[in-house]
């Protein structure tokens, strides 16, 4: 049919519908692919991990998926055992979240020996990660597996916007340009004859002045070139500066709920992390701490921080560290370090970690 509007009340089944229906009516509105926030505890959007203690099982968080207007939610963690590694070279599995028409199911599925995935009619997958199995491995660590559910060739993410075609709206626009052009040359060709000796030196005036202002680069942004901008510049009107820290800066913070942080870098990148606490449970002296380094992560620099004893009485310096080598799709840990030795434990601790992207 031409014309399709959903939904209307049946009258003795005249508008009765069917899955399909609903389908189209969510495909309409967000694309395929996962959905990146819900309201389910401890919802990753089907991220992929190893478990606790490496092993040869893998664990996938609970997630929901748009696909074709159809939803796939899983939510609680699902745990997957590796097929037996090879014993003389590597294989590359992967996990996909599949809608299947044929048997009207959804589920996460995990594929032996294929990073190939299916999208027809009657069964769609979105890819969420790969996993490199070494020959003879014996567990798998973070660092075998690879999240793809930002490549939109495998998977993506959904979201109501897609981009929006702007081709019409420019035509009008080039249209509506061409024709003020020629209102104002007519309205030039009327008016130039018309201008008196002093209103046209007045207009000169300006002109020259405008001339001034340009020549006097002290004066004048620029919006081409390598510049510098030195010096107190005051703007009165509102000026929109592109957001990079949006794009470049991310930021894990764990407070009062122990020591640590384990995040997943969204892209390579450097990480500074602070961990601030009150006092390390201790009275017997000075007390030094630092971070520990992350295996693969390269430390950089780091300011060891110190507290002078017991809790109740406790003067406490931070400590601060910079680590590079992280990797995008890697998941990290970093924890305190006793670096004097002794037993004992932060108290009220708040470590936060900040991300540049390289």
């Amino acid at each position: 049919m031409a014309v399709w509007a959903f939904p209307f009340v049946s009258a003795n089944g005249d508008r009765a519908y069917g899955p399909a229906d609903w389908m189209q009516f969510y495909a309409n509105i967000f694309s395929t692919g996962i959905v990146p926030n819900t309201g389910l505890p401890g919802y990753t959007g089907f991220q992929v991990v190893q478990t606790d203690t490496p092993s040869l099982n893998i664990n996938v968080g609970p997630g929901a998926a748009i696909i074709k207007g159809g939803q796939i939610m899983n939510t609680a963690p699902k745990s997957f055992q590796i097929p037996a590694p090879l014993t003389s070279q590597s294989r590359t599995d992967s996990l996909v979240v599949q809608w299947n028409n044929s048997s009207r199911s959804g589920d996460v599925i995990y594929k032996t020996n294929s990073i190939q995935v299916t999208q027809t009619a009657d069964v769609y997958e979105l890819q969420i990660a790969t996993i490199n199995v070494p020959a003879n491995a014996s567990s798998i660590a973070q660092s075998n597996i690879t999240d793809t559910r930002a490549d939109t060739k495998v998977c993506g993410y959904s979201s109501p916007y897609e981009s929006i075609k702007t081709g019409d709206l420019l035509a009008q626009f080039k249209s509506e340009l061409e024709a003020n052009g020629v209102v104002f040359s007519d309205w030039f060709e009327n008016i130039k004859g018309q201008l008196s000796e002093d209103a046209a030196g007045n207009l000169q005036n300006e002109i020259d002045n405008l001339t001034s202002i340009k020549a006097d680069d002290s004066k004048v942004v620029h919006n081409t070139g390598d510049e510098t901008i030195a010096g107190k510049k005051t703007f009165n009107e509102v000026v929109n500066m592109p957001r990079f820290a949006d794009s470049y800066v991310a930021f894990f913070a764990n407070k009062g709920g122990g020591n640590t942080v384990t995040f997943t870098a969204p892209w390579d990148c450097t990480a500074e992390v602070e961990l601030f606490y009150h006092g390390w449970g201790y009275g017997g002296g000075e007390w030094e701490i630092g971070i520990t380094t992350p295996s693969g992560l390269t430390q950089i620099y780091e300011a060891t921080g110190y507290t002078n004893g017991h809790n109740n009485q406790a003067m406490a310096m931070p400590t601060k560290a910079i680590y590079s080598g992280l990797k995008k799709g890697q998941q990290y840990t970093f924890d305190k370090r006793d670096a004097s030795g002794r037993a004992g434990g932060s108290s009220r601790p708040m470590m936060i970690v900040k991300l540049y992207r390289n």
